[in-house]
Formats: C-alpha cells, structure tokens, sequence
C-alpha cells in the first residue's frame, strides 16, 4: 500500500499521456513585465499561466485545422526570452495550430497571453 502512495506522489507532477517539452519564446517586454507580475501577485508560476492562456485558445477554437489570424507582434527581437514547459500534445497542438494559422508558435503563445491579459483586465 505505500509503494502505491509513493509511486502515485512521484507521478503526480507528470502528464498522464506523453513526456514534457521545454519551449523557448520570445516575449515583449510589456507582456513580459505584466506575466512576472501576474505570477508574483497570484503566487503562481508564469508557466501555469501560459498554460492557462493556451487553454482559454483551445476553448475559443478547438478545431486545430481552423487557422487564426495571428496578428504582427513587435518588440519581440528585443524581447525577453522565456522557456514554457508544455506536454508533447500541447506542443504538437501548437505546432499544427501555427502552421495551419501561417505563423510561428511564438505568435500564437504571445496572442494567447494578450487575450487572456485583456481578460483579466476587463474583470478587474
């Protein structure tokens, strides 16, 4: 019975399917700046809410074969470089997601973290 309780804590921080993969973006500064300060504020880490942002966009368009429109970032070539951790199937999502949208990962990570920073904006 404790090698069970052992084994289901050492799994616990695990996907369930799949391995993880670590991401490196490229950030604006100002969306940055707000992220740290989001995660310092919430006590929780920039990635959760990466993660969460991703989730909200995969609600609003679940259909991964339905292209977004990405709009032109600026200020990332002088932006702050970021590593998110992300499941194989939320990479590989991603992936099909930008190359349906012709746009890179980066453009859809920084959409989804600007729509989300307007949401909470909006709600206070």
């Amino acid at each position: 019975m404790f090698q069970m309780i052992r084994e289901a804590a050492q799994n616990h921080d695990q996907p369930a399917v799949g391995g993880t993969r670590f991401m490196q973006c490229r950030l604006p500064v100002a969306l940055y700046e707000w992220l740290r300060l989001r995660a310092f504020v919430n006590r929780t880490s920039m990635n959760s809410i990466v993660l969460q942002a991703i989730a909200e966009m995969q609600c609003e368009t679940p259909e991964v074969d339905t292209p977004l429109a990405l709009p032109v970032i600026e200020g990332t070539s002088g932006g702050v470089k970021f590593n998110v951790r992300l499941s194989d199937n939320l990479y590989e999502w991603l992936r099909t997601k930008a190359f349906n949208s012709r746009g890179s990962i980066n453009q859809l990570l920084i959409a989804a973290l600007q729509s989300h920073r307007q949401r909470k904006e909006a709600n206070g």
